[in-house]
């Protein structure tokens, strides 16, 4: 069982706090969802308040499809989507489904460190792969796989939390090879899918689902609101049956029921769509600012490569720091980030730091890497 972990948020206290992946408040459409939810609950049909498809209603699933078309994802269908509670609950519903206590999961060196909670909470063994500038390296990931026979591979493919790297789209089709030849699962977290900046992030792995062994997580979380809670997984004709086969949700029906029909609106009246540009400039536009007060303040202390998409900033310091050393200085200079051993597998990022522009305005940001030159000079 994993230890209960702070609950932090941009604004609880003094700091600017770094660390924080949420969305800062001005960019959840509070207005429009207001809009859509009385629409929903003036229109909705009487079964919307009773037990929901298990699968998710037809029209949430029928609006989300035609949603993924229009962002590029053209093989998207109704029948292959699962409404879920957002990507934190599908990825546990997965390991429930598809492995057992023991089994081994393969993932990406630097990951989202609550994933690594969530495996241990089920019992599997992680083991992190190498990645470069292009993701994970397959020849690492082919040894892998001969050596420790996964049940489940891991990644976030696009704008990764921490790295803000990108899988290549050649990759992606080798792992979903890779997954049917082995017999192994593939979940792909796909939260910053959607969220680029300019070029778009390669493929979905949901273009790979009858080529390989393939569940894509994706979430409304970060773009519409968290605290909706709605989500979906895309899988193929041969692995909805085991999602479908659960007790819960065969006892429960539809995962986030009422909420999943505000987000119906949201996407079938466009708002969602306009929301979603109006985001990824709002983004980029401050990780422009997060680059040049970085340019300006830490120059000469750390590297990074500037994302194209997502939300963090993954700097490398010196090989003597452990940046576990510098969290409560940061704290005590009112600056927050998350050390890099959080992300690692393997403990293999205790120089690292990742940053995050999503909650927090312009000026914040630059105030806070101002604060963190004062603490990385004194240290």
């Amino acid at each position: 069982m994993s230890d209960p972990l702070k609950f932090e948020r941009a604004g609880d206290d003094e700091r600017i706090n770094l660390a924080v992946g949420q969305p800062s408040i001005d960019l959840i459409p509070k207005k429009m969802l207001q809009t859509a939810a009385a629409r929903a609950f003036n229109n909705a049909p009487e079964h919307a308040f009773n037990y929901g498809d298990p699968q998710g209603e037809p029209i949430f699933r029928a609006a989300l499809a035609l949603f993924l078309q229009g962002q590029g994802q053209t093989n998207a269908r109704a029948e292959s989507l699962f409404l879920t509670g957002g990507n934190s609950q599908a990825l546990d519903f997965v390991c429930e489904r598809f492995t057992q206590p023991g089994d081994v999961v393969l993932v990406e060196d630097s990951t989202y460190f609550l994933a690594l909670q969530i495996f241990k909470d089920r019992g599997l063994n992680i083991v992190g792969l190498p990645y470069d500038a292009d993701g994970i390296e397959l020849p690492a990931l082919i040894n892998a796989i001969e050596t420790h026979k996964p049940r489940l591979l891991y990644t976030i493919a696009s704008f990764a939390n921490p790295t803000g790297l990108s899988l290549a789209e050649a990759r992606r089709a080798e792992i979903a090879r890779l997954s049917k030849q082995h017999d192994f699962i593939v979940a792909a977290d796909e939260a910053y899918q959607l969220l680029h900046f300019e070029k778009p992030a390669p493929k979905s792995f949901s273009h790979f689902l009858t080529d390989g062994n393939i569940l894509c997580l994706g979430t409304f979380s970060k773009i519409l609101a968290p605290g909706l809670r709605v989500g979906w997984l895309e899988v193929s004709e041969a692995l909805m049956p085991r999602l479908l086969a659960s007790g819960w949700v065969n006892s429960g029906g539809a995962i986030n029921q009422m909420a999943s029909f505000i987000v119906t609106d949201c996407l079938q009246q466009g708002a969602q769509a306009l929301h979603l540009s109006t985001l990824r400039h709002t983004l980029a536009a401050r990780a422009a600012v997060m680059q040049s007060a970085l340019k300006a303040n830490l120059s000469e202390l750390a590297t990074w490569t500037a994302p194209e998409g997502g939300y963090f900033f993954w700097l490398r310091l010196a090989d003597s720091i452990n940046t576990d050393d510098l969290v409560a200085p940061a704290s005590r200079a009112s600056v927050g980030f998350q050390p890099g051993n959080f992300s690692s597998a393997n403990g293999h990022h205790p120089n690292y730091l990742r940053l995050s522009f999503a909650a927090y305005g312009v000026t914040e940001i630059e105030t806070g890497i101002q604060r963190l030159r004062t603490v990385l000079r004194q240290h």
